[in-house]
């Protein structure tokens, strides 16, 4: 069972609660547009994950996303929104002591801006419940939210798993995906993700190289507040992941993150 609550408070908590989805619009200067962009990389170790894939309108995803990125659903009716649950047992920032923690990422699948990767998302949203990761993304240019409180549980019986994964205040949009996971029976395969932001000095990018990723499969919900900015995209209250619900498995990954130009 994997279960996070609080971490030592390294850091002011309000520095961290500020992260939300800018629409691409949004033309004011903010001190996170003003700060220099710090690259960073950490790594991972015994990482679980689920990974969701559901439809939303194209043309209110693209009020969400930079024109620089082009949607994986660009000239379709609809695009797919990626939601990303994960907890690692370790943690190492920069090369320094590993921690256990937590990671919640939302985003819009986006055609490779690099031509690298195996998936390529845009970020809306993007929760954890390690502090110090939340402040280098912070730096990079990721507005990452600290949430001290997130909940991962999940509990395996016979090959199944029972998921629950909780964002409450403060973080915002608050949200909750519950299910059940199967775990991997099948050889692994190497795979490469980045997630993407845009900044007043370029695009960033995240890019995880996992050397041995074990599929499995999930059968998972998100549930949110319709009337709030996630459920405004998804249409309600409720996400059913019908383009892809899966349950993954990496024992290491090493992460870099910094200005990309493309």
């Amino acid at each position: 069972m994997y279960l996070r609550g609080s971490v030592s408070t390294l850091l002011l908590a309000s520095v961290f609660t500020t992260g939300c989805a800018v629409e691409a619009a949004d033309p004011e200067l903010t001190a996170e547009a003003q700060q220099e962009i710090r690259g960073f990389s950490f790594s991972l170790t015994n990482v679980v994950e689920t990974i969701g894939l559901e439809l939303v309108p194209t043309d209110e995803a693209e009020a969400l996303v930079p024109e620089e990125f082009v949607l994986a659903g660009e000239g379709g009716p609809v695009t797919p929104i990626v939601v990303r649950t994960s907890h690692a047992d370790g943690i190492s920032v920069n090369g320094g002591t590993p921690t256990p923690g937590s990671v919640v990422q939302i985003g819009l699948a986006v055609v490779p801006p690099d031509g690298t990767g195996d998936v390529n998302s845009y970020t809306l949203w993007y929760y954890t419940d390690n502090a110090l990761l939340a402040y280098k993304l912070l730096q990079a240019g990721f507005l990452a939210q600290y949430v001290p409180s997130l909940e991962y549980d999940l509990a395996f019986s016979g090959g199944v798993g029972d998921l629950h994964v909780r964002v409450p205040f403060p973080g915002f949009p608050r949200l909750v995906v519950d299910g059940t996971v199967a775990a991997p029976t099948g050889p692994s395969a190497p795979f490469v993700a980045n997630w993407w932001v845009s900044t007043w000095h370029g695009p960033v990018k995240q890019s995880t190289a996992i050397s041995n990723l074990f599929f499995g499969g999930a059968d998972a919900t998100l549930e949110t507040r319709a009337q709030n900015p996630l459920g405004t995209l998804i249409g309600g209250s409720t996400a059913e992941f019908s383009v892809l619900d899966s349950y993954n498995e990496f024992s290491t990954a090493d992460v870099t993150v910094g200005l990309s130009p493309f």
